[in-house]
C-alpha cells in the first residue's frame, strides 16, 4: 500500500552538514541497524530532529560531493510489508512534490543481505537533470526493521565515475547491517490466522485451512486448497518464463484467499475493498494490495493466471505503474492465446478498429471506463480494449521491433507514472519512438501476422 509521506521526506538534496566528524559507524537502536559510512574526505554530520529524518552526513569522493541521509517511518502506519514498498513510496511521493511530476527511477532491483527482518533490500537509482545534462545521481536502499521501515539515500554530484560508483555500491551492499529478529517468510501459523481473522467474512469463523507452496500461502475454507496451490505454482512458472525476473531467497509467501463458494468470495470482496455486492459478483477473482482472492470453481480458468500476473508485478517486481493498459496488457497476454489476440488485432490494424495509442494509454481503467458499453457490432468495448492491450504486449515481446528491448520496456513503463506523459517518455527512452510511431509499428506487425 502506498501512502503519502509528509513534505519533510521529499527533500532530495538537503544542504551539506556543517559539523566535522571522524566517526564512521552509527548505531540506531530502535531500528537495530548499524551503518558504516564510506571513507569520505571532509566527512561531516549534523544533528537531526523529528521522527523521520534520522541521520545526515556529507563529504567528498574525489571531485564528487556525497550526501547520505537515513529516514524511517512506522511500518504499521504506512502499511509496509515488503522492502519493495519502501522504494514504491519514494517514487510515489517524489512525483507529488513540487516539480517532481516527471520523477522516474533509472533502475530498480533487490539486494540480498542482512538488511532487515527480511534478508533483502529494495534498491533503486534516479537522476537529476538540468536541461539535457545529468547533474546528480541518487541511490536508494529500502529495508524493514521490526517496527519501522527505513530508507538510506545517497546523492552524488556530479554523477559518479566508475570508481566512485563501485565504492558507493560497496557501501550500500555491505555498510548496512540489521541485527534484530527476522520474519518467517513462510508466515507463522499465528500470523496467518491473524490475517484470516482480520479479513475473513463473518460467517467463516473457525473454518480456516492453511496450505503453503513454494511461493504462495493459501487461506481457504475449502478442501481443495492443496490442489489450487499446485495450480497457482503452475501459473507462477508460466509468468516467470514469460517475464523472467531474478529470484531472491527469503521473499514472503504471497497470500491467496480461496473461498469455497462465490457468495463467500463476494462477501470478502465487499468487506476488504469496499466494493458493492453487484460489482463484486461480476468478478471471478481479483488481485489487490498484496493478495489474490477467488473462489473454487474451475482451476483452469484463465482468470487465475491473469490475476496472478497482477499480483507478481505488484508484489514481486514492484512494477505497478504505466496505467491500466500496461497492467491489463501484461496480465491479458498471459490469459489469451495468439489466435485470440490476432482475431482482434489483425482486423483492427487493417480497418482502424482500435483505440489510438495516445488516447489508449490515458484510459484510467480499461474495464471501468467502458463497463457495459457495446461497440457498433454489439461486442464488449472493455473486452476489445483488454485484447488491444494484450496485442501491444505481444507485439513488443515477439516482434523484431520490440523483442530485444522488451525487458527494458517492462521495467521502464511498469515503473512510470500513469498517464501519457510518463508512458511516452519511458517508451521513447527504450525504443526511441513516440506513441504515434509505436502505433504505426504495431499496425504493420499485425497486418502481416499469421
Amino acid at each position: 500500500m502506498i501512502r503519502l509521506l509528509p513534505a519533510l521526506l521529499l527533500a532530495s538534496a538537503p544542504a551539506l552538514p556543517a559539523q566535522a566528524t571522524d566517526q564512521r559507524v552509527y548505531q540506531f537502536e530502535d531500528l537495530q541497524l548499524a551503518i558504516e559510512l564510506p571513507e569520505l574526505e571532509d566527512l561531516r554530520s549534523s544533528p537531526v530532529s523529528g521522527d523521520q529524518l534520522r541521520g545526515r552526513w556529507g563529504g567528498k569522493l574525489g571531485a564528487h560531493q556525497v550526501l547520505i541521509t537515513l529516514w524511517s517511518v512506522p511500518r504499521q502506519e504506512w502499511g509496509l510489508t515488503d522492502p519493495v514498498e519502501v522504494i514504491d513510496n519514494i517514487a510515489f511521493n517524489a512525483r507529488r512534490s513540487e516539480g517532481g511530476e516527471d520523477f522516474e527511477f533509472d533502475q530498480r532491483s533487490l539486494l540480498a543481505g542482512p538488511f532487515g527482518t527480511l534478508p533483502y533490500a529494495g534498491f533503486a537509482v534516479s537522476s537529476d537533470w538540468k536541461g539535457t545534462e545529468k547533474i546528480r545521481l541518487h541511490y536508494y536502499l529500502g529495508g524493514l526493521a521490526e517496527e519501522r521501515g527505513y530508507s538510506l539515500r545517497v546523492a552524488v554530484e556530479p554523477p559518479p565515475d566508475e570508481a566512485v560508483r563501485e565504492r558507493l555500491m560497496t557501501f550500500l551492499s555491505t555498510g548496512v547491517r540489521y541485527s534484530g529478529p527476522g520474519e518467517d517468510p513462510a508466515w507463522t501459523d499465528e500470523e496467518a490466522e491473524a490475517r484470516w481473522e482480520r479479513d475473513r467474512p463473518e460467517e467463516l469463523q473457525g473454518k480456516l485451512k492453511i496450505f503453503r507452496t513454494e511461493h504462495y500461502l493459501i487461506f481457504t475454507d475449502s478442501s481443495s486448497g492443496k490442489l489450487f496451490g499446485k495450480k497457482m505454482e503452475e501459473c507462477y512458472d508460466r509468468i516467470q518464463q514469460t517475464y523472467p525476473f531474478p529470484e531472491i531467497e527469503g521473499r514472503k509467501l504471497m497470500p491467496v484467499f480461496l473461498f469455497r463458494t462465490k457468495e463467500e468470495y463476494v462477501d470478502y470482496y465487499v468487506k476488504i475493498a469496499g466494493n458493492t455486492k453487484a460489482a463484486a459478483a461480476e468478478s471471478k477473482g481479483h488481485s489487490y494490495r498484496d493478495y489474490y482472492a477467488t473462489y473454487y470453481d474451475a482451476p483452469n480458468d484463465p482468470v487465475h493466471v491473469h490475476e496472478a500476473t497482477h499480483q507478481i508485478f505488484s508484489n514481486r517486481l514492484g512494477l505497478s505503474g504505466g496505467g491500466s493498459w500496461f497492467q491489463e496488457g501484461v496480465a491479458e497476454y498471459m490469459s489469451t492465446s495468439h489466435n485470440e489476440r490476432k482475431a482482434f488485432a489483425k482486423g483492427a490494424a487493417k480497418r482502424g478498429g482500435f483505440t489510438p495509442f495516445r488516447e489508449f494509454v490515458e484510459i484510467p481503467s480499461l474495464l471501468g471506463s467502458a463497463k457495459g458499453q457495446k461497440d457498433v457490432k454489439g461486442g464488449s468495448v472493455a473486452g476489445k480494449r483488454y485484447t488491444q492491450a494484450a496485442s501491444i504486449i505481444a507485439f513488443l515481446r515477439e516482434s523484431d521491433f520490440g523483442a530485444e528491448k522488451f525487458p527494458d520496456f517492462l521495467t521502464a513503463v511498469g515503473g512510470a507514472e500513469r498517464g501519457r506523459k510518463g508512458v511516452e517518455r519511458a517508451i521513447q527512452g527504450v525504443y526511441g519512438v513516440g506513441l504515434e510511431q509505436l502505433e504505426a509499428e504495431w499496425v504493420a506487425y499485425w497486418k502481416k501476422a499469421r
